[in-house]
């Protein structure tokens, strides 16, 4: 699904460029950009990262997204 495709980029990001911040993905990338590397289109991936938002796994600031709650993003990326 679109939802555990953009938990998988997200832990991806976060793994390869966070740094001392676990949380931080450490990348400052365009919706346009994380779309394509998740392959969809970038409404999709707007909707998406807003639902993943509201239920409380990642907070977004314009091109800056933190996870907030890495174990359930884990679990959905699994799913």
């Amino acid at each position: 699904s679109v939802r555990q495709r953009v938990a998988q980029a997200l832990l991806r990001l976060r793994d390869r460029f966070s740094g001392d911040d676990p949380g931080h993905l450490g990348v400052r990338i365009s919706r346009e950009d994380l779309a394509t590397i998740v392959g969809t289109a970038t409404e999709s991936l707007i909707r998406t990262l807003s639902d993943l938002r509201g239920e409380g796994l990642i907070e977004v600031q314009g091109r800056d997204i933190r996870i907030r709650d890495g174990k359930g993003l884990e679990k959905l990326a699994t799913n």
